[in-house]
């Protein structure tokens, strides 16, 4: 069924791209992922697409760019991106994403 659907994608030359993305181990929505087409952080993103504030994404892509779509939490490095599979894109996706960890609290030495 997805074969299929990805081969109907590709002779209309787009890919819709719909679902939402779950925090990996409590399965609420991760507000701060973005699905980025290029790797987040790096030189040449061609598109970014943030969740709404129920985590979900409703956009289309070139099919040829369907191997350069990737995900992140916006709250953590764009360097711990997971990059989504030709296999993982449809328009009923619910993906799982690690919680960034939370920056470390900046240590203020005080003055003497």
């Amino acid at each position: 069924m997805v074969l299929l659907a990805l081969t109907a994608a590709l002779l209309s030359g787009c890919a819709h791209l719909k679902g939402v993305v779950l925090e990996e181990v409590s399965g609420r929505p991760v507000r701060t992922a973005v699905l980025t087409v290029g790797r987040p952080g790096g030189i040449g993103v061609l598109e970014s697409h943030p969740v709404n504030q129920n985590g979900e994404f409703d956009f289309k892509i070139s099919t040829a760019d369907v191997h350069k779509v990737y995900l992140y939490d916006s709250a953590g490095s764009p360097d711990a991106a997971l990059h989504l599979t030709e296999s993982q894109l449809s328009d009923k996706m619910r993906l799982r994403l690690p919680r960034a960890p939370k920056p470390e609290p900046e240590m203020v030495i005080p003055r003497q």
